[in-house]
């Protein structure tokens, strides 16, 4: 990474998809169509037909796993639809949101085309194709398995955690671990209308143009297509306007006129902005956002078309020493892997921004979602609510290097951000997670490993998405090196303690089991308490890890299912937050930036979640919040448990996250045993903005057998918390 990179984010949020035309001249298709599995292969062709009988019903938009099908392969959808006369004789387009995993498209008999991937929305031009009155759209769903042979160190499927992952049924490395398929038309389905012509693709830039005279002087460079529908030249006005969309400012209007071919028609243009509102994650200011309005008129003032897009205008910098800067200023982020579900039609809008708002709750800013792409309705609400997004491409482990795969790949690659680069919240793409040649563990694992299994693919992968977006990061891959999972898959948690060896840790974290009304959902009472071999392959089942459990973690079973969901948990806990704090006071030395794995459960399971899959949290949910306080009293520790007449010195650090600094404020520690407090002590403070340092050890008398409390507060002038913490420890 060069020494000093600029990015300048392309900084707009989609309030409806970039293919989308305007409200009142679209036409969903979502609700009940005819489904029909088929158990056989199948050579596609545009004379495939679909079978006369044997249709059920499904609901349109979902996977079709949550609809009762628990199939992979091939399936048909069709679904009969009524348009009038007037949108009949229209321009016409049938957008497809979202098909799990590949989609052949037939209207009224006629073949439309295919699309791979199952994070796209996709489009077909079907002017002139649709009748007034009856129509039938069918869609053939393909959502295959990995074969046998290129499980699962040389995979075909861009699918990321959805086909192959810890997390998800049956796990990374069973058999069983394809089951619960998420194929599906998993998205909404419509068609969008507009006169004569029809604006497609609409892009929209914010680029920094700074001056002497102007230092905060913008440029909105929009472009679109104009795609002409008749068959000969005409002229229109296109009008544009910019207006803000969260806040209170001044507006501005643009008008041109065009002269339009038949055919595709593009369209590029720049717009002034000065001084503009900027977007700020919410910890920092506010996420300001403006709408544009994209209008096509014909001569005599008829709106042929309409489209929006709302966006945010914004700097990221990130030096050579991996310190990210917004707008200017440093930021460390806070952060969390985020998996919504196993199947994405699950997540609603209500239920991402449950999940947000848990986040913010807990003083996450930045969210890597994590080697897939997710819903729509997420990016949306990032960029409203103010939150950081690290977004992976879906390249998890081991990849074919066949030029086959590797065409597809780039061609996904370049759709995932150019179908999400409108978004303010997106602050850098990643193409593989753990790819084979950054992997040495893999050696041990698959006989035919090869040290240079995709390389090549990510190298151009990392070439392609440089070029398609240059205003943000982008990295080959999240490196084994960043992943530090001691505690869980090696050494032991007060390893934390170590400095860390590189300035982002992007993976850590340990598993724990939900609460009891979570378990006694997921497990009958029969198999709630695992004692026989039969019984924990059910659990395995559902991601418990035993070997790691309890002989990585020596997390103790205990007597009851209580014992064992306290235990667990309270291991969670501990490790989480010890790791945490013990990278906040690296903070810049070299720590930048800390992803806590995981945020919620994606199934029923017993994952690394600090929720688990209903949201009801973990002891680890509030010990992240703590731990990711922006304002935090940290206790440097590095015991667990003490023998009498021990005197250890526990550090006192304050860390401020915050860009204010603060002057006369105070940090009381107080030590119990036994509830019976021992000592206090106070000390007077000034915090610097965007800071952190120790203030002094605190030094213990000898020890004495019981049970002990440490607790630590920093105070305003007028004594309002500002944050809290505390360390619990035992004596023998």
């Amino acid at each position: 990474m060069p020494c000093l990179i600029q990015f300048l984010l392309l900084c707009l949020t989609l309030t409806t998809l970039s293919l989308h035309a305007q409200e009142t001249d679209r036409q969903t298709l979502d609700g009940s169509w005819q489904f029909q599995p088929i158990e056989k292969e199948l050579n596609v062709t545009p004379q495939l037909q679909a079978p006369a009988q044997g249709w059920k019903n499904i609901n349109v938009p979902d996977n079709w796993y949550r609809q009762g099908h628990d199939i992979s392969g091939f399936s048909w959808y069709q679904k009969q639809f009524k348009l009038d006369a007037k949108n009949s004789a229209r321009v016409s387009h049938l957008v497809f949101s979202g098909v799990d995993y590949e989609a052949d498209i037939w209207l009224n008999d006629r073949y439309l085309g295919h699309h791979t991937g199952y994070f796209q929305a996709f489009d077909f031009d079907v002017t002139g194709l649709l009748k007034q009155g009856k129509n039938q759209l069918r869609v053939l769903v393909n959502s295959p398995l990995e074969k046998p042979e290129d499980w699962s160190l040389h995979k075909r499927l861009i699918k990321g955690v959805l086909s192959h992952h810890d997390t998800r049924p049956g796990g990374a490395w069973s058999d069983r671990g394809q089951e619960k398929n998420t194929g599906g038309i998993w998205a909404s389905v419509e068609l969008q209308f507009a006169d004569q012509a029809a604006l497609r693709q609409l892009q929209v830039t914010p680029r920094k143009q700074a001056t002497l005279d102007h230092p905060q002087r913008w440029m909105i460079n929009t472009t679109a297509d104009i795609q002409q529908h008749v068959s000969h030249e005409t002229s229109v006005t296109v009008e544009a306007s910019i207006n803000p969309e969260n806040f209170q400012g001044p507006a501005s209007a643009f008008r041109l006129q065009k002269t339009l071919q038949p055919g595709s028609n593009p369209l590029a243009l720049n717009f002034p902005l000065n001084n503009p509102a900027l977007w700020w994650p919410r910890s920092h200011g506010k996420p300001n956002l403006y709408r544009l309005t994209l209008s096509i008129k014909d001569a005599s003032g008829k709106l042929l078309d309409k489209q929006q897009q709302v966006f945010g205008v914004r700097e990221i910098s990130v030096n050579d020493g991996l310190q990210w800067h917004v707008n200017g200023r440093r930021l460390f982020l806070r952060g969390t892997n985020y998996i919504g579900s196993q199947w994405l039609a699950e997540m609603t809008p209500a239920r991402y921004q449950h999940d947000l708002e848990m986040m913010q709750a807990a003083n996450i800013n930045a969210v890597r979602v994590h080697a897939h792409v997710t819903g729509r309705a997420f990016y949306e609400l990032c960029d409203r609510m103010g939150i950081l997004v690290t977004q992976d491409f879906p390249l998890l482990w081991g990849y074919s290097d066949d030029p086959a795969f590797i065409k597809e790949a780039r061609s996904q690659a370049r759709d995932m951000v150019q179908s999400l680069r409108q978004h303010p919240s997106i602050i850098s793409w990643t193409m593989h997670n753990e790819p084979p040649w950054d992997s040495p563990w893999m050696a041990q694992k698959y006989p035919d490993y090869q040290p240079d299994i995709n390389r090549k693919l990510d190298e151009l992968l990392y070439e392609d998405i440089s070029k398609l977006d240059p205003l943000r990061v982008v990295r080959k891959e999240s490196a084994t090196k960043e992943h530090e999972w001691m505690g869980w898959y090696f050494d032991h948690w007060l390893a934390f303690s170590r400095p860390a060896p590189t300035p982002w840790s992007t993976e850590f974290g340990a598993q724990a089991l939900p609460n009891l009304k979570s378990l006694k959902r997921m497990f009958s009472n029969d198999l709630l308490w695992p004692d026989t071999e039969a019984k924990w392959r059910e659990w395995e089942y559902h991601n418990f890890q035993r070997k790691e459990t309890f002989e990585f973690a020596g997390v103790k079973q205990g007597r009851n299912i209580e014992e064992f969901i306290a235990n667990s948990q309270h291991y969670q806990a501990r490790l989480i937050q010890f790791a945490v704090e013990n990278y906040r006071r690296q903070r810049y030395s070299p720590v930048s930036a800390v992803f806590q794995f995981m945020f919620a459960e994606n199934w029923p399971s017993i994952n690394w979640g600090i929720v688990d899959y209903w949201r009801e949290p973990k002891a680890g949910y509030a010990a992240l919040r703590t731990a990711y306080q922006p304002i935090l009293p940290s206790l440097e520790w590095k015991q667990d448990e003490y023998k009498a007449g021990e005197t250890p010195n526990i550090g006192l650090w304050a860390i401020n996250d915050t860009w204010h600094g603060f002057e006369h404020i105070t940090y009381t520690v107080t030590l119990s045993r036994d509830g019976k407090q021992l000592d206090s002590l106070k000390l007077p403070l000034e915090m610097l903005p965007d800071s952190g340092h120790k203030l002094r050890d605190y030094p213990l008398a000898p020890l004495e057998p019981g049970q002990y409390l440490l607790k630590a507060e920093i105070t305003d002038q007028y004594g309002k918390r500002m944050g809290h913490n505390q360390y619990q420890f035992s004596v023998e």
